[in-house]
């Protein structure tokens, strides 16, 4: 493979017609760059919301041979759009492979976060490996259909008898392809708040930042990374939505909410597969549940190219040895992480912070709680 010479980093907002043009060459060159986050107009539309969001370039001598974007946090660099944006590579021109101590080096960083690169080249330690998990639909609706079927008969089974109860109890519910107004995206994100507020996770979208972001994606206009969503409605009300960022034959499952008075029916899941089997006959062929290991995507899904979880340069690791504080300690890097990501401000890191820690006090008392009770047991 050659090599890259040097790099250097300007805004995210600064590509060339020239560059976005290379870009998209080196991005058609390789097949495991199909997903919507690889489209320059995601990038376009990040860019101004993006704190730190900037653009590397790759070059072997005077010629550009790649690119990757990513926003700066103190010492870390992150992917752009990080934690929004579940994939991210370095887009290199065939042959080349990306130099990340270069980019280090050039950003004036000493670590580089990721969680969803697809490629391994350059890295210097293993990382956690993962599956894409998808929907392949280049035989059709109707065979992917009894194919998974046949692998999860028990799933697909439970899916008719919610289809079922759904049509006994909710006659008036009505499926809608549309697109992301400024008052359906609150309704989801609300929703998401109370789910974080309820998991404990953090609020990715108490910053402005990531909302704003998402505004604008739902405003771009184009063939490449656009939003739609998938609606269940009762008349006015709200019943449950999914939006779903869109490129050319692929769909990326992106951020799903309903109302939790439903939640007997299983409106998510179902859904998701009215999604699926409406957005088949618009054409869309790869249906992307990213790489989360939840247990709702399985009996749905194939798993299809791999990404890679962890860190290149001086990393933020344990050293020690023993497999439960490793666990433990991912755990926390990853919420770590999402909190960089997020947070731009220092009160904004220090009430994460705060709420972290809460969060682990929490559950140090409940599992304190439950012992005696499982003893006794």
């Amino acid at each position: 493979m050659t090599k890259v010479t040097h790099v250097s980093v300007a805004s995210l907002d600064g590509i060339s017609a020239f560059e976005e043009a290379l870009f998209c060459e080196f991005r058609a060159a390789n097949p495991d760059l199909t997903s919507p986050y690889f489209s320059p107009d995601f990038l376009k539309a990040i860019a101004p919301h993006t704190p730190g969001g900037m653009l590397a370039r790759f070059h072997d001598g005077d010629e550009i041979v790649g690119f990757f974007a990513y926003q700066k946090r103190g010492q870390s660099l992150q992917p752009a759009g990080a934690p929004l944006a579940d994939y991210h590579a370095a887009v290199m021109k065939e042959g080349y492979g990306p130099d990340w101590s270069l980019l280090l080096s050039a950003a004036g960083a000493k670590r580089l976060e990721f969680n969803g690169l697809i490629g391994a080249q350059g890295l210097d330690r293993a990382p956690i490996v993962k599956h894409r998990q998808i929907v392949d639909l280049v035989d059709g609706f109707e065979a992917w259909f009894a194919s998974q079927k046949a692998r999860s008969p028990k799933y697909f089974k439970n899916l008719g008898r919610c289809t079922r109860n759904v049509a006994k109890d909710l006659p008036d519910l009505t499926f809608d392809w549309t697109e992301v107004t400024p008052a359906l995206l609150d309704w989801v994100l609300d929703l998401k708040i109370d789910q974080y507020k309820r998991s404990g996770m953090h609020d990715v979208f108490s910053c402005g930042w990531t909302r704003d972001l998402l505004k604008s994606l739902a405003e771009h206009k184009s063939t490449g990374a656009s939003l739609m969503a998938g609606v269940y409605r009762r008349g006015e009300e709200l019943v449950a939505a999914e939006i779903c960022l869109l490129d050319g034959e692929d769909l990326h499952f992106w951020f799903p909410a309903y109302n939790p008075a439903y939640s007997r029916y299983s409106p998510g899941l179902l859904l998701t597969f009215d999604i699926i089997r409406h957005a088949a006959k618009l054409g869309f062929k790869v249906f992307d549940f990213g790489s989360g290991g939840e247990a709702y995507k399985t009996p749905m899904t194939t798993n299809g190219p791999l990404c890679y979880e962890g860190q290149v340069g001086q990393a933020l690791a344990l050293p020690v040895k023993n497999d439960r504080l490793q666990r433990a300690w991912l755990s926390v890097w990853r919420r770590a992480h999402i909190v960089r990501a997020c947070e731009v401000s220092i009160k904004g890191r220090l009430l994460a912070c705060w709420r972290l820690v809460e969060r682990a006090h929490i559950r140090a008392r409940a599992r304190l709680v439950t012992r005696p009770q499982q003893s006794a047991a």
